[in-house]
């Protein structure tokens, strides 16, 4: 690797600490991978905007739902759980089966796909996209096969990779700031298989 690239390499994840902090209720620790993964989640929504029927649909809350076998610890849960975003606190609801209802769609904000729903992706993807749903995973190529963003542990690190054309398809904005501080991916043909 050159060292112009390790440069780069340094001076994004340099700018992403300095544009995207962990929220002051977590600074000065020491977090797990669970935990800055659900960190990074709770801001990508914080970084979010969802269609006005959806976020103003008369619940308080923001849900956060876990498709598939919990990754989080509860320190990672406890972390982000009833954490404010926007005018609504965080609310982690639970979906262990992988299955999810219309009407739990309907609620769902965020949507978080465990590793262990893999086998299931492509079906799994075909039903989010119908809904304005931010979808998160750290399964390895989840924004080429149609999820929104992808968390890959470098290092002591959590970089991101977001495909910018599944969230304008779901009605959702995210920050340019966000955007820019990703490696951007596009669907494959061979994702959606």
């Amino acid at each position: 690797m050159s060292t112009l690239v390790k440069a780069l390499r340094f001076l994004s994840i340099f700018t992403l600490a300095a544009a995207f902090p962990l929220p002051a209720f977590a600074q000065d620790k020491v977090f797990g991978e669970d935990t800055l993964k659900a960190l990074y989640s709770y801001k990508f929504a914080l970084f979010t905007e969802w269609p006005e029927t959806k976020f103003n649909d008369g619940n308080a809350a923001l849900e956060f739902c876990i498709i598939g076998r919990n990754p989080f610890g509860q320190s990672a849960l406890d972390a982000i759980q009833e954490k404010p975003v926007k005018d609504k606190s965080v609310q982690v609801e639970m979906y262990t089966s992988g299955v999810l209802s219309e009407e739990s769609l309907n609620h769902c904000h965020v949507a978080f796909v465990s590793a262990s729903e893999l086998h299931r992706l492509p079906a799994l993807l075909n039903s989010l996209q119908h809904f304005p749903i931010l979808t998160i995973s750290d399964i390895a190529g989840f924004s080429s096969r149609g999820g929104m963003i992808t968390l890959i542990k470098s290092g002591d690190h959590i970089q991101f990779e977001i495909n910018p054309d599944t969230i304008k398809q779901a009605g959702l904005t995210v920050s340019s700031k966000i955007i820019e501080l990703a490696t951007l991916v596009k669907t494959s043909n061979k994702g959606r298989d």
